[in-house]
């Protein structure tokens, strides 16, 4: 009791107040980065350790900036990463796209015909999570997805009717309607 009283009403450098070990750690400063989130996990892993080092809220707010820098290089790592996997694979289902045997593409008639027919189907079934999907990984290169979307078309397109006109609609008497017509 008396040695508390001591460290409450005695000269204390500030210095020496910032290194003393912490009960409890403050990480409020790193929770207004939207760039980064603390691990409730990790965060529980990471108290004990800090605590067995005798690290300073200073100290242990130093180490933890070295990792939201190191979190933030390896964030745009990976998009670059991303980026570059997702060209090749661009380039990789237009080569693709032209050696399949399945879509005409000396003829570009046909082939505008062929596309046309497999855009239509995209725009009329394809829900808007499925585009941005489909356009996130370049799978809208794929000759398979575009061979899918064709035929698709092609099935919309047998099943559509026209009608030209409007159809001859025959008076039916009350005895037609409840008995039939008769022939």
């Amino acid at each position: 009791m008396q040695e508390n009283l001591k460290s409450n009403y005695c000269l204390q450098d500030e210095q020496e107040e910032n290194n003393k070990l912490c009960e409890e750690y403050n990480f409020s400063k790193f929770l207004a980065d939207e760039d980064f989130s603390l691990d409730d996990e990790l965060t529980g892993k990471l108290i004990p350790i800090a605590k067995k080092l005798n690290l300073s809220q200073e100290s242990l707010d130093l180490l933890l900036e070295l990792a939201l820098e190191m979190s933030k290089k390896q964030k745009e790592i990976y998009k670059i990463d991303e980026k570059t996997m997702q060209e090749k694979n661009t380039t990789k289902y237009t080569e693709l796209f032209k050696q399949d045997r399945n879509i005409p593409s000396s003829n570009s008639l046909q082939l505008k015909e062929y596309m046309q027919t497999a855009n239509n189907a995209y725009s009329q079934f394809a829900s808007p999570n499925l585009k941005e999907l489909l356009k996130s990984t370049g799978l809208i290169y794929h000759p398979e997805m575009i061979k899918m979307f064709f035929k698709i078309g092609e099935l919309t397109k047998e099943d559509s009717l026209s009608y030209k006109g409007t159809p001859a609609v025959k008076e039916l008497t009350p005895a037609q309607i409840l008995y039939g017509p008769r022939d």
